[in-house]
């Protein structure tokens, strides 16, 4: 009998034990520093806690823990009809953080869903409204729109919707076909005008170096240094041909003369071939029908004898 009291005591014992340690478990939770614990006693909220070592009373309350770091929702391409009625499809993500735990636990069940399909219907709402060249132009604008309509719903919720971003908007096709020739012709057009002005440009150049160059001497300058330049490359030949004044300008006069006599010669045998070329030419008289019957009379004769 005393043995049997004996087991039973110790039973009794090692069962409280196990129940202390349980109760210490269970009262004892650790919450990280980017969290916050909801504590609810009887299923009402009682207390938020922070982060570190915290208490509870067991078994009638219980803690629910709430992330309060940035958090980044996809939202998968939409397909929306702009106000011209062209359809594209858009790719956009969320960024949103909880700033309330109460009403987050309290208000809201599924939050990623919820933003999401919210933020999609919103954003096909906003789409419509713009025709498609200032959908493309305006996206900051739309994001900025969709981050301000989404977030006036997620504040009763303790969600704060941070930022929005369109990543990117998709044409059809055909519209991008469009688009493409429609660019390379503002291209073409942009290429045609600045040639122009360059033309432009260099003409007034020219002229004004066509001024400069009045001046003998600065032409043979620009003479000379036209000849280095050609005379880089030694398989050339050049042949230079100056105007006898300005060999004599250069102070050669021999040189000078002679190109003036050979000059002078020159002219001459070419004035005197123009006029040969100009004389009538002389073509032999016909002679009369007489004169040749008595011509072959006489040849008959000679070939008798």
């Amino acid at each position: 009998m005393d043995e049997v009291m004996m087991w039973l005591l110790y039973a009794l014992i090692g069962a409280i034990i196990i129940v202390i340690l349980y109760l210490i478990y269970d009262g004892i939770y650790i919450v990280k520093q980017w969290e916050r614990a909801v504590v609810l006693r009887f299923g009402k909220i009682t207390k938020i806690t922070g982060g570190g070592l915290q208490f509870k009373t067991p078994i009638i309350e219980s803690a629910i823990y709430v992330d309060f770091r940035t958090q980044t929702l996809e939202m998968e391409r939409q397909v929306a009809i702009t106000k011209d009625n062209i359809s594209v499809g858009i790719d956009a993500v969320v960024f949103m953080k909880i700033e309330d735990a109460e009403k987050f636990v309290l208000n809201i069940e599924d939050y990623r869903s919820a933003v999401i399909k919210y933020a999609q219907a919103s954003m096909r709402d906003i789409v419509g409204k713009y025709p498609l060249n200032d959908l493309l132009t305006s996206r900051v604008e739309i994001a900025q729109t969709l981050k301000t309509k989404t977030d006036e719903l997620c504040k009763a919720w303790g969600i704060d919707v941070t930022n929005v971003e369109i990543q990117d908007i998709s044409l059809p096709e055909d519209m991008k076909r469009a688009f493409a020739v429609r660019a390379e012709a503002e291209r073409e057009s942009e290429a045609i005008i600045t040639k122009a002005h360059a033309e432009l440009e260099a003409s007034k150049n020219y002229k004004e170096a066509a001024l400069n160059l009045k001046d003998p001497n600065a032409l043979q300058l620009r003479i000379l240094e036209t000849v280095k330049q050609v005379s880089k490359d030694q398989s050339n030949t050049i042949i230079f041909a100056l105007p006898t004044e300005t060999l004599s300008s250069m102070g050669i006069s021999g040189i000078a003369a002679a190109s003036s006599i050979n000059s002078s010669d020159a002219r001459r045998r070419k004035a005197k071939t123009l006029e040969e070329a100009r004389k009538p030419i002389e073509l032999p008289e016909k002679k009369k029908p007489e004169e040749e019957t008595e011509e072959e009379e006489d040849e008959d004769e000679d070939e008798e004898r």
